[in-house]
């Protein structure tokens, strides 16, 4: 086990590191790998584009790991300089230290991730929990966000009842059959007959060896998807982007939307037709071309719209 590596043990950060890279494998485009020491411990990005283009930070759901990216990337790194990040205090090539405790915290450590990566002001792109992560960020430096993206997240409305139930029984009990039925309750459950799916699995398993072998700091693992207020999402002042899809599990998704463009002074957004909160590999072309159509407008007249 290498120092301060967060794993329980050197056989386990093998089992998941081995994953990790098997997937990198798959990685469409050419990138680098790159570590940022911060005094939250060493964050780990992957790096591809073109190195003049614009940055877009991308933010990986709950213990997912950049590596959830794949059926993405290929068509974000064609005109944008993307750094996936490794969310720090989960499972990932980040390698933890002082622990993050708080909302606070995450926005303390992206900053210094930022820095870091000698990035000013950055497009951000998160999905479910690093779209709170992402949301986090906009209220508490949104000088830093040039626009905005929140995929599938938590923030707007409280956690569905059911969602939390199953996600302690998988914490506490890390086993692949709890792993797996959490999974696809959600969604996110590979298909054979569907290659949209097929690299649900990779991310799936690699999820598992993480809640199995890395040891969480307790204030970490505390965390949890708080709702934002009426004032903090007023005060969001970026172009913003929404997106679920209409049978979201982990919380009503019209309602949500309809709280985000509400508030939310210069944000759009829509309800993806099919999709649970998979919708980011399921309807990844879709999701894709809203997420890059968004990004090349500048929505300078601002306002609200649901598509």
């Amino acid at each position: 086990m290498s120092p301060a590596s967060g794993f329980k043990t050197r056989e386990g950060e093998s089992a998941f590191m081995t994953a990790y890279n098997a997937a990198l494998k798959s990685w469409p485009v050419p990138f680098e790998e790159r570590d940022i020491p911060t005094r939250f411990g060493t964050t780990h990005a992957i790096v591809c584009g073109p190195t003049d283009a614009p940055p877009l930070v991308l933010l990986h759901g709950y213990m997912a790991t950049s590596v959830m990216w794949l059926p993405n990337i290929a068509d974000f790194s064609r005109e944008y300089r993307v750094y996936a990040i490794d969310v720090m205090g989960q499972p990932s090539k980040s390698i933890p230290g002082e622990p993050i405790r708080d909302r606070a915290d995450f926005a303390a450590w992206l900053t210094e991730a930022l820095d870091g990566l000698h990035l000013d002001r950055v497009s951000l792109v998160g999905m479910s929990f690093g779209g709170w992560v992402a949301l986090g960020y906009a209220v508490a430096a949104p000088q830093r966000i040039d626009k905005l993206v929140l995929l599938s997240v938590g923030g707007f409305l409280p956690m569905a009842r059911q969602f939390v139930a199953r996600g302690m029984l998988m914490m506490l009990w890390p086993t692949r059959f709890t792993v797996n039925s959490f999974m696809r309750w959600l969604g996110l459950a590979e298909n054979p007959a569907d290659p949209e799916t097929r690299r649900l699995g990779e991310i799936v398993e690699l999820m598992h060896l993480g809640l199995k072998h890395f040891d969480m700091a307790q204030e970490t693992a505390r965390i949890m998807p708080t709702v934002f207020s009426d004032g903090e999402l007023r005060s969001i002042p970026m172009p913003t982007l929404v997106l679920f899809g209409d049978r979201e599990v982990i919380c009503d998704p019209a309602a949500a939307l309809a709280r985000a463009l509400r508030l939310i002074p210069r944000s759009r957004g829509e309800l993806v037709p099919g999709p649970r909160h998979e919708m980011c590999a399921t309807k990844h072309r879709l999701v894709d071309a809203r997420v890059l159509d968004f990004l090349k407008d500048s929505l300078a007249q601002g306002g609200r719209s649901a598509a």
